[in-house]
């Protein structure tokens, strides 16, 4: 029997509603839902190819246990958590708390996060570690932490509610579903460029974003800082910024000005490789804008200066008065979160951005962002009074995404206990002593709970209030043995004589945790972790297909009278290291390495889980480079070639970009072998993050190294590579 369910897909930040069509509880197909108001019938190859998923021969059914010869065997999840359990307990009693860590993924924050990270923190919480990671620090951490130095603003910022100027750093929201609201990214940016928005994209890759734009800066790669800084000088010399605004809510507007003198424009553009007319020109289309918002992607992050180019983005968007006003309503107010009251008033700067974790190595310490990921190899392979001895892996796969590759797969064989959460025997399953496979997707009950939040945060989420609720489409295999996230957190808390006290997702600290003296189902933890919510959870399912809940919007309330705090725009310490970081951007490049590698996103791939089923067979990552840069190389698409830097060598499969800039080689990270990184590329894929150093260039607050403009060296193959470089 045929029936057509509708559904959340939970392959990536764009959390599509779709129609999955079941017969005899297997999935036949998967489409977009043309009946819901936000996403009007889009998704992506990722999401259309899922059902193969669920019947994958490859799909782990039942957890896994490590024998002694490094091979694995399957074991009942009640005596897996009984095991893990015991040696949790042994390990902690030995070394203390700080010895357990964690680490959750991408797919953990698509996935089941709203659910499942109640229980991931209560029990991380119970043992006293704070050694929890997560993709923020290889990511976009700066976006944490520099309202540290700037300060905040108690309302959002513009968004994506009818802007007339969109500014894209770094960022292909076509594969990332970042920097443009969660639908069909491409239709939505359609009809805004049809109702007269300006599209400036900053871009090493004329990507299919800037073949829209209105003015697409194709700068060399690590320029942005500067670009950001001449910008604002424009706009200050002009005289185009919020004067109002600034005078009302602004301090250091003479340390900023001050500073900027130094910046010539046009040595920016020279350096840069554009033309000074062009930076001027977005500086004035974006500042003339009445409304509008600017994003800087993984390509500005992932540069090592994260924090300074968020904090210039947040100046841009300061000066230009992008934050919403007393009686603004917020058109993309969550529904199944608390009512939050925004206010239009300003916090000052913190009086220190980090917080109580530190790490054993580089003066690295917990931020907003959380603790440094590119450190968690060394706090492993480092002995010594903390040393990390057991991982908790969920939604990730290390092994291939975190930097300095070589170091990561050497740490995590050292681990007397690592756990993997993973429906794959991936890389870093290969590695662990237990894995753990849950349920996939469509074989749980979800809500939009996630994408309602991001919504809050300028370039992410919705742009208007929809929501929905979806039930399981079709039952988990016969015969199998999953558990889902939440389950797992939930009965370590209880082998373990913790209580079960968890904050629902989502909500603020202040709020009351609930108690569980009983296991839940996971519709039971919706409807509880809902309660409250602007829309009541009972409303949302009346709509199975979505629906947007656009009665008693939030509005933003006026500023208290008596506040004087001010954001800070010329923070001493960001003046500081912008003048840093147009020195750096204007030295000479060692002749060694006369290429930089650049990251790129594949809409294929789903980050480094596991490729889409729908990919035509193409298993690895390319290498792409400028045609005129492979008639030198004397290369053709599909040859080889090894790219290396001062820390590794990899081999890797070309192919022809001719909207890369010259002298670039854009390639996908997530792919390799861990442990060899001269395997066939054609069959593993390509390792970047093996060329990626930790500890040489990297944001001294997040500690997220340099990952992409990465200097490197293309030679094609011969008969053999070239040896990897000693440590």
């Amino acid at each position: 029997m045929m029936e057509l369910k509708t559904s959340i897909c939970r392959c990536c930040i764009n959390q599509c509603s779709i129609n999955v069509l079941v017969e005899d509880g297997k999935v036949r197909s998967v489409e977009g839902n043309p009946d819901n108001p936000q996403y009007k019938g889009y998704t992506c190859v990722k999401g259309r190819s899922q059902g193969s998923s669920l019947t994958d021969p490859a799909r782990l059914l039942r957890p896994l246990r490590r024998r002694p010869d490094g091979t694995h065997e399957s074991i009942s999840s009640g005596a897996a958590l009984d095991e893990i359990a015991a040696k949790i307990r042994r390990i902690v009693a030995e070394h203390g708390p700080r010895a357990v860590a964690a680490y959750w993924g991408t797919q953990a924050a698509v996935g089941s996060r709203p659910v499942s990270a109640p229980f991931f923190d209560a029990f991380f919480d119970a043992i006293g570690t704070n050694m929890r990671f997560d993709p923020n620090t290889i990511d976009k951490g700066g976006k944490h932490v520099a309202p540290s130095f700037l300060g905040s603003w108690g309302a959002p910022l513009q968004g994506f509610d009818a802007p007339e100027a969109i500014l894209l750093i770094g960022i292909n929201p076509w594969n990332t579903y970042t920097g443009l609201p969660a639908g069909s990214p491409r239709r939505w940016l359609v009809d805004q460029l049809a109702a007269g928005c300006k599209l400036i994209v900053i871009d090493p890759r004329r990507t299919e974003v800037a073949e829209l734009a209105s003015l697409h800066l194709q700068a060399a790669a690590g320029h942005d800082v500067p670009i950001l800084a001449a910008m604002i000088k424009v706009i200050l010399a002009e005289k185009l910024f919020d004067r109002d605004f600034a005078a009302q809510h602004v301090n250091g507007l003479e340390s900023l000005t001050q500073t900027l003198q130094a910046i010539d424009v046009q040595g920016v553009a020279n350096s840069a490789g554009l033309r000074a007319e062009d930076i001027a020109e977005a500086a004035r289309t974006y500042a003339r804008a009445r409304r509008g918002y600017a994003m800087a992607g993984t390509g500005a992050h992932m540069t090592g200066q994260g924090t300074l180019v968020e904090y210039f983005v947040q100046v841009l968007e300061t000066l230009c008065g992008r934050w919403m006003r007393a009686g603004d309503t917020i058109k993309a107010s969550p529904s199944l979160l608390p009512p939050v009251r925004p206010r239009a008033q300003a916090r000052a700067p913190d009086a220190h951005w980090a917080l109580d974790g530190r790490m054993r190595m580089r003066g690295l310490k917990q931020s907003r962002a959380g603790m440094p990921v590119a450190a968690l190899a060394e706090e492993i392979l480092t002995p010594g009074e903390g040393q990390v001895r057991v991982l908790f892996s969920w939604g990730g796969n290390p092994s291939i995404a975190f930097p300095d590759q070589r170091r990561v797969v050497e740490a995590l064989g050292k681990l007397e206990l690592f756990v993997q959460i993973d429906p794959w025997y991936s890389q870093s399953a290969s590695l662990a002593h237990y894995v753990l496979p849950p349920p996939l997707p469509l074989e749980v009950a979800a809500s939009s709970i996630g994408t309602e939040h991001l919504a809050l945060r300028a370039g992410y989420g919705q742009a208007m209030a929809h929501s929905q609720y979806a039930d399981a489409v079709v039952p988990r295999p016969p015969g199998s043995d999953l558990m889902e996230e939440w389950e797992i957190f939930y009965e370590l808390l209880v082998r373990m004589g913790y209580p079960v006290d968890v904050r629902p997702w989502g909500h603020p600290p202040s709020s009351p945790k609930i108690h569980f003296d009983a296991k839940p189902t996971t519709e039971e933890l919706l409807t509880r972790f809902t309660a409250g919510s602007r829309v009541p959870l009972e409303t949302v399912k009346r709509y199975p297909g979505g629906h947007i809940f656009d009665n008693h919007l939030i509005v933003v309330e006026a500023g208290d009278p008596a506040n004087t705090d001010r954001l800070d725009i010329g923070h001493p310490e960001m003046m500081k290291m912008l003048n840093e970081a147009i020195k750096e951007s204007a030295e000479p490049e060692d002749p060694r390495y006369p290429y930089r590698m650049l990251c790129r996103r594949a809409n294929h791939f789903n980050n480094s889980t596991r490729k889409a089923a729908s990919n035509k067979g193409l298993a690895y990552n390319p290498a792409y480079l400028h045609p005129e840069d492979m008639l030198d190389l004397g290369v053709d698409e599909h040859d080889e070639v090894s790219i290396s830097s001062p820390l590794g060598v990899i081999r890797a499969i070309v192919a022809p970009d001719a909207h890369l800039r010259r002298r670039t080689v854009s390639i996908a990270f997530g792919h390799g072998s861990p442990q060899d990184p001269l395997a066939d590329p054609a069959i593993f894929g390509s390792s970047p993050n093996r060329l990626v150093a930790t500890d040489q260039s990297f944001d001294r607050f997040t500690g997220q190294p340099r990952m992409t403009n990465v200097p490197v060296a293309i030679r094609r193959m011969g008969f053999s590579a070239p040896a990897e470089p000693e440590r």
